[in-house]
């Protein structure tokens, strides 16, 4: 079992020539407008859309963000399901001491040998899909807890984790939890360490000040 927060990262100074993205962590939190910005990156005049979703659907925007969520639908069902196939609750359900003795979600348990199989097929479809389009990048908060799921699909991809005030999301949220922003911070910094991905904190509050902004873009 990985340790908990303390030591979690090692920061990436760069994506470099990297060709795949995941970004992770809490909602309401800036993952939307910071995918948005690394696919207009990635893409540099191009077609934006297809870094980020391939030629799959996107996921519905609805009244909470009308800009739309820069996710891809069927590897947003896939997470979600599988969470609850694995945990017998939503994702917003973590076990009372997450935060102090995180875990990683895996199928190793009796009886899931299958739905690793099924998961990873689905998975690697839609892995292949975006290689397509390259570079890409694919969002979704929930790879926090099925990265591990994901990573041998992956071909060294660099892990973005955007941050945001625990008050100020928590405020945002329908939950309006602080322990579920704790949890999923965790998660997603216990999984990017458990698998060595290059990460990068990227702050939503810098996206709102011109010169902090400008310098968190000049980073990516």
């Amino acid at each position: 079992m990985p340790p908990p927060l303390a030591g979690c990262t090692a920061p990436a100074p760069s994506m470099g020539p990297r060709s795949q993205v995941i970004v992770m962590g809490m909602s309401r939190s800036g993952t939307s407008l910071t995918t948005s910005i690394i696919a207009a990156l990635l893409r540099q005049g191009g077609d934006i859309d297809s870094s980020w979703r391939g030629s799959a659907d996107a996921y519905p925007t609805d009244r909470r963000n009308r800009n739309g969520y820069f996710e891809r639908a069927d590897a947003v069902a896939l997470n979600y399901k599988y969470v609850y196939d694995l945990t017998g609750s939503v994702w917003t359900h973590f076990p009372d001491d997450y935060a102090a003795h995180p875990h990683l979600l895996n199928f190793s348990a009796p009886g899931l040998a299958s739905k690793r199989v099924a998961f990873q097929s689905r998975a690697a479809s839609i892995v292949s899909d975006m290689e397509k389009h390259a570079p890409w990048v694919l969002k979704d908060v929930r790879f926090a807890r099925t990265l591990p799921l994901w990573w041998p699909l992956l071909r060294e991809p660099v892990c973005i984790i955007p941050y945001r005030h625990p008050l100020e999301v928590a405020a945002s949220s329908l939950l309006h939890s602080v322990a579920l922003w704790e949890n999923y911070m965790t998660a997603a910094l216990t999984s990017t360490r458990a698998m060595g991905c290059p990460t990068m904190l990227v702050s939503y509050a810098d996206w709102l000040e011109p010169t902090a902004a400008k310098e968190q873009l000049e980073s990516l």
